[in-house]
């Protein structure tokens, strides 16, 4: 199958499929013989898999585990080191591209996709986020500090115009390409999204994806209000497409292409973590992967129809929760999750429109409020934080201070960071 087949297969199926996905026994009906085609090509062709013989067998891995071993994990047996050496040159097999996802957690991912693979990728999120028109070419702006042939398919299709605005430059720049390009759909970071809002860049898209980073209400609040649109949003990662948002906002999990199991978070009632199996690829076998991420799940019916497990919020990263010393000595460690601290320090005060929470010490939690905030709003923002811990029987030390918060154009935004963990760790 030539590449271009294989994205306008993916892109019909994809169409098809949301028609068809409306029930949960009729995703499963589509998962089952597709993970045990995995199974066989796994067991077959990829060394990791080789002793296992059922889908269960297949031990929950994450980004550590693959890394270490890369060459266990694809079918060409390339190592991590070769990977990196071609990502130096500009190199990739023959039929093949490798790329590095932009390792603001400190341990860059690596992937292997086959062209094939390219192309199905973007039929499939073509069909879920820009629908494609016989009467008009869609521009699509991707706003990311990081480039990848994945988007080269879009061009290559001539079924899109794609424009990579590199983040990197800065956001003046960027600003700059997006009004010499003229965007009907723009995908880029909320921090960047809000910047152009706020700074009344002239671009006029007819739709708008926020992606890779959290999206907090503030940042939603301000991008809608100057651009007129209903934010969606693509949750996507290195490892994979594991979500779109519907025209109706929900955020669904791309079960047509992806199996999810979810592990629940300890302590919290109704937070999870995914554990993905990506069930079209097979240069790189991605499965039962340990994602870093939180979710809360949204369990009712979307008005659009389908099945498609819905998220209500895409919380953050497992590793900054933040872990606080029990008042109990002789009891666990108090674990509190990013969304419980966003969302006091955002009710504390409604001039509170951006910040930091950080976890810098044991037992010490940093609250970094903008300049224009002023002093009784960090109090305010203060005590709220230690209610919440209270609460949770943690008594921990809490500051308020104030900067010029910029967004990095370099680095996710991780409005809420646990350092002390990660920097000891």
């Amino acid at each position: 199958m030539t590449s271009r087949l294989a994205l306008a297969v993916a892109y019909l199926r994809t169409r098809l499929l949301r028609r068809w996905l409306t029930s949960r026994n009729r995703i499963e009906r589509w998962q089952q013989p597709r993970l045990a085609r995995l199974v066989r090509d796994a067991t077959r062709k990829v060394a990791f898999y080789r002793d296992c013989s059922a889908f269960p067998d297949f031990p929950v891995v994450g980004k550590r585990d693959v890394m270490a071993r890369f060459e266990d994990f694809n079918r060409l047996g390339l190592t991590a080191a070769q990977i990196w050496t071609m990502i130096d040159r500009g190199e990739a097999p023959k039929g093949y591209d490798v790329g590095c996802s932009t390792g603001t957690s400190g341990n860059q991912g690596l992937y292997l996709v086959s062209d094939r693979e390219r192309f199905v990728w973007l039929g499939t999120i073509v069909a879920k986020a820009i629908p494609l028109s016989l009467r008009r070419r869609h521009r699509v702006a991707i706003v990311l500090p990081r480039s990848s042939r994945l988007y080269d398919a879009a061009n290559e299709s001539k079924l899109l115009k794609l424009r990579f605005v590199d983040l990197r430059l800065g956001l003046q720049a960027a600003a700059e390409a997006l009004v010499a390009f003229r965007p009907t759909v723009v995908v880029g970071p909320p921090k960047a999204l809000r910047w152009f809002a706020e700074n009344g860049v002239a671009i006029s898209p007819d739709t708008m994806f926020s992606s890779a980073e959290v999206l907090d209400p503030p940042d939603r609040e301000a991008i809608e209000h100057r651009f007129g649109v209903t934010l969606r949003q693509i949750y996507m990662a290195t490892e994979g497409l594991f979500g779109v948002s519907c025209e109706h906002g929900t955020l669904h999990l791309a079960e047509d292409v992806v199996h999810f199991e979810f592990e629940p978070i300890s302590g919290s009632p109704d937070l999870v973590a995914p554990v993905v199996t990506d069930f079209m690829r097979r240069a790189q076998v991605m499965a039962r992967y340990r994602m870093n991420d939180i979710l809360r799940l949204d369990h009712r019916r979307c008005p659009c129809g389908s099945a498609l497990q819905a998220v209500a919020e895409v919380i953050g990263r497992r590793d900054d929760v933040f872990l606080l010393p029990n008042r109990d000595p002789a009891l666990r460690d108090v674990l509190v999750t990013p969304d419980v601290l966003r969302n006091v320090v955002l009710a504390a005060d409604r001039s509170i429109d951006d910040f930091r929470i950080r976890q810098t010490g044991e037992n010490r939690i940093d609250i970094v409020l903008p300049l224009h905030v002023n002093i009784s709003a960090g109090e305010a923002a203060r005590a709220a934080i230690l209610r919440a811990c209270t609460q949770l029987e943690a008594d921990p030390v809490v500051e308020v201070g104030r900067e010029a918060l910029q967004p990095s154009t370099d680095a996710k935004l991780r409005r809420v960071e646990n350092r002390w963990r990660r920097d000891s760790s």
